[in-house]
C-alpha cells in the first residue's frame, strides 16, 4: 500500500489479515483523493465505500456487500475477474424484489441480514466483505426490529470470535470482513461490541491542509475558468497565495466535499477563482462581503479611539489597545503567528476590571463601531450557566435527552447572526466545562452543536468581560465577608498588576486551564478604576440624559446651574468605587428622585424651563432647589 495514501487508508490495509472486523469512525461522510489506481498519480475522488473497495480489490477479495439502508437490501460488488460463488444467503439479501413478491417485511429482512452476516463470514471461497455504512441506524427506522437489531449484534460479536482466515496460497490471507462506519462512537447501541479485540477501530482523519488543497485543484479544473495562477516552483510546490491554496487555508477544519461545494458555489454565483476566499465566506455564513476589508471599516478603525473614548469615558489605554487589536483584524493579521487554524474569531476582547469602569459599553461601542448604529453585542449572562447543564443550553442537548431538537442558544445565535459581537459578561461565574467549548472556538473558530450542525465564529469578535481579583473573602465559615480590595484612589498600575495576576491565578490554579489563557494573553484588557477628573464629563452625559426625558415626556426644559452641578459631582465622586454606575446611582438619589416628586407635585407645562439651583443632602434623601419660568 503506497506510503502516498493518508494513514487511515493504510491502517486499513494492515487490518484486514489480522481483524474479521473494522469500525471505521470519525470523517466517514467526506470525499477522499487518493493517488489513481492507473500509477499516473492524479488524485482522484472516493467517498469512503469506495476507499474500501479499492482496498479489497488490492487485497484480492472477491466481492463486496454493501448495505441499503433505504431498499433494505444488500448490494454485491464482484471485484474479480473469476466468477465466484457467493453465499445464497447473500444473494438473496442482494434481490431487488422480496421473495414471492410480497410487501416489505422489516422483521423477516433483518432475520436475512443477519443469515447473510453468519453465511458471509464462514464462507470459504476466496474473501468478500461486507459494509454497513450507516451502523447506527440498522433496526431505527423500525422500533419493532430492536429485538432484531440486538440478535444482529449479538451475532456480530460472536462471529468476530470465531471468524478464520479464508484459505488461499499465501500464509497471511485476509478475513472475510464486516465493515462497520458510523460517525461518532456514541451513536452506537449499548449491543454494539465496540471493544471486542476482533473488531479493529480506525479513525478517519479530518482532511489536512494537503488534502484540502487538491480537493480545491480538482474542483477548480473541472468547473472554474482557467486560473492565472503561478507554475510551481522546482520543487513541485504551487505554494500558498495560489486560488486552490488560499481555499485550503480558507476551509480549515472542513470537508473535502465541503471544498468542491465552495467551487460549485463560486461557479454558480460567477466568482474567478481569486474570489474563492469569498466563496468560502459565503458558504459559512450566507454572507460574501468581507466587512473588515472594506475602505469605510478601515476609516472608523483609524478614528476608533476618538470614537471609544466618547462613549466610554476615563479608559484612554483600554480603548488605545482594544483598538491595536480591531487593526489586526482589519489587515487579517489576527492568528498570522498559527499555522494550524487561520480561521479564528476577527476579534478577542477580555475586559478586565472593577464594576461600572465601562466594559459592557466597551462591547456595545464596538459593535456600533463595527457593524453600524443599530448594532447591538448579543449578549450572555454567564452567571446563568453556572450549573453543569449550561452545556447543553449553549449548544444543544445530544441526541435522546430533552431539548435536542431545539438546538442550542449560542450556536442558533451565530448561525443566525454570523457578523456580530457575542457579549459573555461575568465569565468567571460560568461552570468551568463550558470553557472547553470557547478552547473550540478561539482555537478553529467553529462550534458543532448537538445535531451536528456546525456553526462559525470566524466573522465574529468574542468579548469576554469580568472582575477577577476585585473582592476577596475574609474570615471563615458563615463569620465570612466578602471585602473589595481596592479603590480608586490606589494607583492604577498596582491594580492593574493585581488584577492580572488574579487573572493568571483563576486560569492556571482556579479551573486549571492555562491553555485558555494562554490563547486570550494578547486579549487582555485591564480597565482602570474611574478618577475624579473624569465625573464632570460622565455627570454631562447623565444630565443630559434627564434633561431629554424631562424634553420628550414633559415638553419642558431642564437647566442644573454651577452650583447644582457642583453639588453633584460631589456625590459622584463620593460613590466614585462603584464606578460610572455609581455615578448614575448619584444622578438617580440627588437629581432624578426629587426632581420626579417636584413634577407630581407641580406638573410642568409645555416650554417651561426648570432650573435645578441647588442640590441638598438631607436625613432621608435629597431636596432640590428649583426656579421655574414659564414659557
Amino acid at each position: 500500500m503506497s506510503a502516498e495514501l493518508p494513514a487511515w487508508v493504510r491502517e486499513l490495509d494492515m487490518a484486514l489479515p489480522v481483524h474479521p472486523q473494522v469500525l471505521l469512525v470519525g470523517n466517514v461522510r467526506d470525499e477522499y483523493l487518493l493517488p489513481g489506481p492507473d500509477g499516473s498519480g492524479v488524485p482522484a475522488p472516493y467517498d469512503l465505500t469506495g476507499v474500501i473497495e479499492r482496498v479489497c480489490r488490492e487485497r484480492g477479495y472477491a466481492a463486496l456487500g454493501v448495505h441499503d439502508l433505504v431498499g433494505e437490501r444488500m448490494i454485491v460488488w464482484l471485484l474479480g475477474d473469476e466468477p465466484v460463488e457467493l453465499p445464497p444467503e447473500l444473494v438473496e439479501l442482494a434481490a431487488e424484489s422480496h421473495p414471492d413478491g410480497a410487501e416489505a417485511d422489516p422483521q423477516a429482512a433483518a432475520t436475512r441480514m443477519r443469515r447473510a452476516l453468519v453465511a458471509a463470514v464462514g464462507h470459504r471461497g476466496p474473501p468478500i466483505g461486507m459494509v454497513f455504512p450507516y451502523t447506527a441506524r440498522l433496526g431505527s427506522q423500525h422500533e419493532e426490529l430492536a429485538g432484531e437489531n440486538r440478535t444482529l449484534f449479538a451475532a456480530a460479536e460472536v462471529l468476530g470470535h470465531r471468524a478464520h482466515p479464508t484459505p488461499g496460497p499465501h500464509p497471511v490471507t485476509p478475513y472475510n470482513t464486516v465493515f462497520w462506519v458510523a460517525e461518532r462512537p456514541a451513536e452506537l447501541t449499548g449491543d454494539f461490541a465496540a471493544g471486542s479485540h476482533a473488531v479493529r477501530t480506525i479513525t478517519v482523519s479530518a482532511a489536512p491542509f494537503e488534502q484540502r488543497q487538491a480537493a480545491a485543484r480538482h474542483a477548480v479544473r473541472a468547473l472554474l475558468p482557467a486560473d492565472p495562477d503561478p507554475a510551481p516552483d522546482s520543487a513541485g510546490s504551487t505554494g500558498r497565495n495560489t486560488s486552490d491554496a488560499v481555499l485550503a487555508t480558507a476551509t480549515h477544519g472542513m470537508r473535502n466535499v465541503e471544498v468542491r461545494s465552495i467551487v460549485r458555489l463560486a461557479r454558480d454565483r460567477n466568482l474567478p477563482p481569486a474570489r474563492l476566499e469569498d466563496a468560502a465566506r459565503l458558504y459559512r455564513t450566507g454572507v460574501m462581503d468581507n466587512p473588515w476589508a472594506t475602505d469605510a471599516l478601515r476609516e472608523k478603525i483609524q478614528h476608533g479611539e476618538e470614537y471609544l473614548n466618547s462613549r466610554v469615558l476615563g479608559q484612554p489605554d483600554a480603548v488605545r489597545k482594544t483598538i491595536g487589536i480591531f487593526r489586526r483584524s482589519a489587515t487579517g493579521m489576527t492568528g498570522a503567528h498559527a499555522s494550524s487554524s487561520p480561521n479564528r474569531p476577527r476579534g478577542v476582547l477580555f475586559l478586565l476590571g472593577p464594576t461600572g469602569v465601562g466594559k459592557t459599553e466597551l462591547a456595545k461601542a464596538i459593535a456600533t463601531m463595527i457593524f453600524g448604529e443599530q448594532a447591538e453585542p448579543i449578549r450572555f449572562d454567564m452567571s446563568e450557566f453556572a450549573e453543569k447543564h449550561a452545556v447543553e443550553r449553549l449548544i444543544g442537548a445530544p441526541p435522546g435527552y430533552v431539548g435536542h431538537a431545539s438546538g442550542g442558544e449560542l450556536t442558533q445565535a451565530v448561525r443566525a447572526n454570523p457578523m456580530s459581537v457575542l457579549l459573555f459578561d461575568e465569565i468567571d461565574k460560568a461552570d468551568s466545562r463550558l470553557f472547553d467549548l470557547f478552547l473550540q472556538i478561539l482555537e478553529d473558530g467553529r462550534l458543532t452543536d448537538g445535531r451536528g450542525v456546525t456553526a462559525y465564529f470566524t466573522e465574529c469578535v468574542l468579548v469576554f468581560t469580568s472582575n477577577l481579583g476585585m473582592v476577596e473573602k475574609i474570615g471563615q465559615g458563615e463569620a465570612s465577608v466578602m471585602r473589595t480590595r481596592f479603590t480608586y484612589r490606589d494607583e492604577p498600575a498596582q491594580v492593574r498588576a493585581e488584577l492580572e495576576r488574579a487573572y493568571e491565578r483563576f486560569f492556571d490554579v482556579g479551573i486549571g486551564r492555562p491553555e485558555i489563557r494562554n490563547r486570550l494573553a494578547n486579549s487582555l484588557v485591564a480597565m482602570d478604576f474611574i478618577q475624579p477628573e473624569t465625573v464632570p464629563a460622565i455627570l454631562t452625559k447623565l444630565v443630559g440624559n434627564v434633561a431629554g426625558r424631562v424634553a420628550e415626556v414633559h415638553r419642558a426644559r431642564l437647566e442644573l446651574d454651577d452650583a447644582a452641578m457642583d453639588a453633584l459631582c460631589k456625590a459622584g465622586v463620593d460613590n466614585l468605587d462603584h464606578g460610572g454606575r455609581g455615578v448614575g446611582n448619584a444622578v438617580d438619589a440627588a437629581l432624578v428622585d426629587p426632581l420626579a416628586a417636584e413634577l407630581f407635585k407641580c406638573p410642568a407645562t409645555p416650554g417651561e424651563t426648570i432650573t435645578v439651583t441647588g442640590l441638598t443632602r438631607t436625613g432621608t434623601g435629597w431636596e432640590l432647589g428649583v426656579r421655574r419660568c414659564r414659557g
